[in-house]
């Protein structure tokens, strides 16, 4: 229990104060957004890989894993959307993408230490690229491939595979950079989300319900289905299963609005999943440590 306060106490309150300091004074919020999502995410992605163990293996269980709780997820959510209208595909994004950086790199790293981190990574890499690719197929009707290959954490991450697999060593007046602005990620993450949060609100809660069902109750679900069959174990299987109990992405509803597809639900959605997380991700953490 002492494990699981340790490591929600510290990721929500740094949340809440994002969420304060809001309210208190106005903020550039897609600046700091910008930041985090061009410069430090991708320094602490390739800061970390680079560092990483060589394993092919274990980063196609991670990448499997995280893409069959996305196929489940996209499935229930389709489902959902024939029955609604077709003018809500825009409520898929929040029940399939999840906060794979601001919540999941701070909760891995901090209940399973830094393997955790680093197969926290290696998820974050493939929901983003499917954010970008899927995602935008999903809000706008036609294909992302362009966005994906236009973000610096997708290239960050091939680096630091080359990297770690060919075991080059960099000279640490080129890597210590990349590592200090690596350590400001998660930090930065979460204020960012708990200013982000700020900006929406709560409507139309009967199509967030259904959303946040999805996201947490079937990707919870598709995880504890997929570690089962295939025996997964260690940190694989408690990064996938933390993976399941996440809330939605907030960069949902960035392209809800860029797209114009339900963008007031997907925003509900986004807010009562984080708050649907405060009692998902302690539950999991009790169940997998």
């Amino acid at each position: 229990m002492s494990l699981v306060l340790e490591t929600v106490i510290p990721v929500f309150a740094i949340v809440a104060l994002g969420y304060w300091l809001a309210g208190r004074r106005p903020l550039d919020v897609r600046t700091l957004a910008d930041v985090a999502l061009m410069v430090t995410s991708p320094a602490l992605v390739f800061s970390v890989l680079s560092r990483t163990t060589f394993d092919p293996g274990q980063w196609a269980l991670l990448a499997a894993g995280a893409a069959w709780i996305c196929a489940v997820t996209g499935l229930l959510a389709w489902l959902y959307v024939r029955r609604a209208g077709p003018g809500l595909r825009g409520l898929m994004l929040p029940s399939v993408f999840w906060n794979a950086g601001n919540m999941g790199l701070p909760c891995a790293r901090l209940a399973f230490g830094e393997p955790g981190l680093e197969a926290a990574i290696l998820v974050m890499v493939v929901v983003a690229i499917l954010n970008f690719s899927v995602g935008i197929w999903i809000a706008a009707g036609r294909g992302g491939g362009g966005e994906v290959v236009r973000q610096p954490l997708v290239w960050a991450a091939l680096a630091g595979l080359v990297v770690a697999g060919t075991g080059l060593v960099l000279p640490r007046v080129a890597r210590e950079p990349v590592d200090m602005l690596g350590a400001m990620a998660i930090p930065l993450m979460l204020l960012n989300l708990g200013l982000q949060l700020r900006r929406l609100q709560l409507e139309d809660a009967r199509h967030a319900v259904v959303c946040v069902c999805i996201r947490i109750g079937g990707g919870v679900t598709a995880a504890v289905a997929f570690v089962a069959v295939l025996g997964v174990g260690g940190v694989e299987r408690q990064v996938l299963l933390l993976a399941g109990a996440l809330p939605a992405a907030v960069m949902n509803v960035v392209l809800a609005q860029r797209y114009d597809v339900s963008p007031t639900p997907v925003a509900s959605a986004i807010v009562l999943s984080t708050l649907a997380s405060l009692v998902s991700i302690p539950a999991i953490l009790l169940w997998v440590t």
